[in-house]
């Protein structure tokens, strides 16, 4: 297991790729593709977010957040943070085949999915999917929209009669649109108002993070 050691600095910029962060003096404990169990196991939190080792860019860097010298997604952040807020599980949405480190290689896959409809396939299986009432499903916005791995996760999984809670990081574009999409591919699950994150309200954003669940009636502490 990867640990957090706060407080930490942020590096991130504009445009397609997110971030968020926090000051908490908390360890938390970053997970494989494989459910990590909580304390509350009706409640998910499944997220994509993708670190970017290589390379700083206006259009990518937004996604990454350093902690100790040590590079992590932001929303990777925001999913420890949630779950350790509500007890939920957490699963980290991965792809069968690795995105690319580099961040010009990323950003051109990115974008080749994103305007060829590419839905990669992925690593990650929730065997106990049906198991879960509550979901939350976060991710960051690139190229103005969730990544395209994200349309993979909820064309392979069922939300119906389920409580579907999003969250996400942006570069400054908020939402761009995503909850409507989300709301279009899962018709018959109950959306709840989620949480976005711009990379200028990083700083602190536990509280704020934890503020929204006691609001929305998630908050186990």
């Amino acid at each position: 297991m990867i640990r957090y050691f706060i407080p930490f600095t942020l590096l991130c910029a504009t445009l397609a790729f997110a971030s968020c962060g926090d000051n908490e003096d908390n360890d938390i404990d970053v997970p494989t593709e494989e459910v990590v169990p909580g304390t509350n196991h009706n409640v998910l939190v499944a997220y994509f977010s993708e670190p970017l080792p290589d390379g700083v860019d206006a259009s990518t860097s937004a996604s990454r957040v350093i902690v100790n010298g040590d590079l992590y997604g932001s929303v990777e952040y925001m999913a420890m943070v949630i779950s350790e807020a509500t007890g939920a599980d957490v699963v980290r949405i991965q792809t069968a085949t690795p995105y690319p480190g580099n961040f010009d290689d990323l950003a051109s896959q990115a974008d080749n999915e994103r305007q060829n409809d590419i839905r990669p396939a992925l690593a990650t299986e929730i065997e106990n999917f049906d198991d879960y009432d509550v979901i939350f499903v976060g991710y960051p916005i690139w190229w103005y929209q969730m990544p395209m791995a994200m349309y993979s996760f909820f064309d392979e999984y069922d939300f119906t009669g389920k409580t579907l809670i999003p969250f996400s990081s942006h570069g400054g574009s908020g939402w761009s649109g995503t909850v409507d999409d989300i709301a279009g591919m899962e018709p018959n699950a109950t959306m709840v108002d989620g949480y976005s994150i711009s990379r200028n309200s990083v700083e602190g954003s536990a509280d704020g993070i934890r503020e929204w669940l006691g609001r929305i009636g998630m908050s186990e502490q």
